[in-house]
Parts: structure tokens; sequence; C-alpha cells
């Protein structure tokens, strides 16, 4: 295992390492050895141990556009890919394939986007919303992951008389007056409210008013909101820890959350073989958290970024979003019941309405940037099927995408899944113990 950095409060990591200044001046990147063994052996976590690097010529024209170390950012504070990316970075992952990396921490998708925009990062991640920004400045992009799923919810305060869902806004009928709706404008819990108030028929200004509230205060509950929400972990904080807030109803009934690991498309021209490197150490890392939570956790929970985190919070989160769920949860669909294509253009359509989205967005928008060749590959490479349905989806979900309300579905409802199942494998794969067959 990686040895740890020297400690620090998570004060002086997110002043040091999320600024620009601080993102560009990290340390180099730790080069590991891998230890080459026979072909179609496989690590412990199911992991082929011949490594395959990045060619010479990948890494000369990475250095020709200023671009070695490479730039991951990541999120420390997001679900999903918080975990994996620190898997990535504690175990050497990238280092592994040949390539030299730098992992500079963001907490917004728009400070991600002021130094993606210009190149000065060239892998990054957020929700949807950053990565219209980045459809709309017409930057070379690919998305070659996703996050899905995610839960999200409306709060309310534990002592409101509001019970069981946002019909109950409608003509004020518990209030008596319009619901002060506490959501960050432009934000996916804003979605979630413009689709729930088209889906109930409630009209803003007189059923419900938004004020504008940031995530920061959001979680604190803060007095004079009747209803606000919000995506994990902050969830979980406010419910199961801080308990100062209840799920009304989930967001999710109305709107399915979704983020992307997304590249500079120039990647794909120059050296095609780091974004292969990256979904490899992306799906390498999931594995390590699942054949080893407790020694991933206990590394992640003493990383700076995470100090002044509950550790039970940490740990649930991570059960939910990268050990519980199949190791193919993040694959990028372009299709498969509506996810994600369809589904990304309709719900930003709503916003568009809205006019939070200054112009409409077409299924073509999305075709252009979003990449699953590279996971394709990946799940070759360790003997997987391609997906046909996203892990997230319970059989035979009834769900239309664009018709809400939705069943349930989603990585809460599914608890521990299972892998490899029935139709998983086209080959033998190893994990751990044991050995598995198609």
């Amino acid at each position: 295992m990686a040895k740890q950095p020297p400690e620090q409060s998570r004060r002086d990591f997110l002043r040091q390492g999320l600024p620009l200044t601080a993102a560009l001046g990290l340390g180099p990147g730790f080069i590991g050895a891998a230890n080459a063994q026979a072909a179609g052996s496989f690590s412990e976590w199911g992991w082929p141990t011949a490594y395959e690097k990045i060619s010479q010529a990948s890494v000369d024209w990475l250095k020709s556009k200023g671009w070695w170390p490479l730039q991951v950012a990541w999120n420390p504070m997001w679900s999903d890919g918080n975990l994996v990316l620190f898997v990535m970075q504690h175990y050497k992952l990238l280092e592994k394939r040949g390539v030299d990396v730098q992992y500079p921490a963001f907490l917004t998708a728009g400070l991600m986007n002021e130094v993606f925009v210009p190149g000065k990062i060239q892998i990054a991640q957020a929700g949807t919303l950053g990565l219209l920004r980045l459809i709309d400045l017409k930057i070379p992009t690919a998305a070659v992951c996703t996050y899905p799923a995610q839960r999200q919810a409306f709060l309310v305060p534990p002592d409101s008389p509001l019970k069981s869902s946002l019909a109950e806004l409608k003509g004020g009928k518990v209030l008596g007056r319009p619901a002060v709706c506490g959501v960050t404008i432009g934000s996916t819990n804003h979605l979630g409210l413009l689709i729930a108030a088209k889906v109930l028929g409630l009209e803003e200004g007189k059923d419900y008013v938004i004020k504008n509230t940031g995530p920061a205060d959001i979680i604190t509950m803060p007095k004079g909101i009747d209803l606000t929400a919000i995506w994990e972990p902050n969830v979980l904080a406010m419910t199961e820890f801080r308990k100062n807030a209840r799920i009304l109803e989930l967001v999710d009934t109305y709107e399915v959350f979704n983020g992307y690991s997304y590249a500079r498309g120039e990647l794909e021209v120059g050296a095609a073989d780091v974004l292969q490197a990256y979904t490899d150490a992306f799906v390498e890392a999931r594995l390590i958290a699942r054949l080893k939570p407790d020694e991933v956790l206990e590394a992640f929970a003493a990383h700076p970024s995470q100090r002044g985190r509950d550790p039970a919070l940490i740990k649930r989160d991570a059960e939910i979003h990268v050990i519980n769920p199949k190791p193919t949860i993040n694959y990028p669909f372009e299709n498969a019941k509506g996810f994600w294509i369809p589904l990304e253009s309709y719900q930003a359509g709503v916003m568009h309405e809205a006019r939070v989205l200054q112009r409409t967005y077409t299924e073509a928008d999305f075709k252009a940037v979003l990449r699953n060749k590279y996971l394709r590959n990946t799940y070759t490479k360790l003997g997987w099927a391609i997906p046909e349905v996203p892990a997230f989806l319970p059989a035979n979900w009834g769900g239309q995408v664009g018709k809400p309300p939705y069943p349930a579905y989603g990585l809460m409802a599914m608890g521990k899944q299972a892998f490899p199942e029935k139709g998983d494998l086209v080959k033998e794969w190893r994990f751990g113990a044991n050995t598995y067959q198609p």
C-alpha cells in the first residue's frame, strides 16, 4: 500500500489543493513499477497482472502539449467518484500503466471547468450540467464513465406538517401559503423541483417560491425554508447523522441523476491509450475497493480531504456507491431503456423551458461526447460481457424515460449486488479465492 501523505488539516488541504495555482503546483507523480507476470494470470482482485503501458509516442505527445504529468481532477466529497479516484491515487494505478499523473481536487463542476476549458486539467468529473457547459463552449470532450443514479431527496424539517409528497404544496392546502423551497438555482436539485412541479401541476409563485440556497447552507436546514433538495452524501448526513431533516419524497421519482468522468477530446487523437489506461485503472480501483473495503476505507478516512468527516458516513456512502454495486455500474449507455441520451435530452429540455439553460440540446449533442468504447475494451480484457441494461434498474423495471413519476430504482434500493451473475462473463475470471465461469 502506498504511504499516506503527512497529516494536515482538512481546511489546509482544501485551501491549498483546490485553487488553480495549487492544482498546478502539486508534487510530481510517482511512477510505480508493474510486476509483469505470465499472461492470463490475475491479481487477487481480478485484474490481469501484466499491465499494459501507454506508448512512448503518447508520452512524447503529452509532453509536447504541456500535459505531463497528466492532470486528473477529482472531487473528494462526491459519492462514487471520490473513492474510486482515491483508490486510483493510493494504489498508483495510472503510474503502473506508465502515466505520470497528479490529482488536483475541486469541489464543484464550475471550478473544474474553469481549468478544463483552457486545457490545464485533462480529465475531470462532474454532473450533466457541467458537461452541458462544455458542449456549449464547443470544447472537444469525451465522456468515458458515468456516475449514475445517485440518490437525491426533497427534505423538510423533522417537525414539518408536510408528510409524504410535494403534491401537498398544491394550493397551500397544508401550509396555508406558498412553500419556500431552498434549492441551488441551475443545479440538479433545482431540475428535480422543476420536473416534479411539471408532473404535479404546481405553479411557481402560487404553490411554491424558490429561494436560491447553496449546498453549504442547505445541509444546515436553515430557518425559513419549508422544503429543500440535495444529493448524496448530504441526504445521509442530514437524515441519519445530523438528523436535522427528514425525507418528504425522493427527487429520483421525477429526475434521474447522472454524472461523468470526461476527458479532453484531443487525447483521443494524440494519445488514445491514455484514455484506455484511465478506464482500465478506474475499473481496477472498483475491484480493489470491492475486495478490500476495510483497507480502502481506513486509508480514505485518513486522507486529508476527509478530515472532519464522520467515518461512519464515509463508510455508508462508500458501501452504497462503490462497494455494493456491480463493477459495471459506470458504463455509459447510449440508449438502454432510455438511458442515457434520451433521458439527458428530456431533462435538459425541462431546464431550457424554465430558462435555466439558454438553448435546447439534441440527442446528437450528447452522442457527440459520449464514449463507451473504452469501457468496452476494459470489459473485454477482463472477460466480462457488455451489460445490456443499467445495473441500478430492478428486473422488469416498468418506468418510461421522460415520463415521470418513475417506479423505484437506484443504488440504495438495490443493496449489495452479486457479481458475476449469469450473463456477466464471456470467459473465466478470478476474484479473491474464487474462479468464475461464464
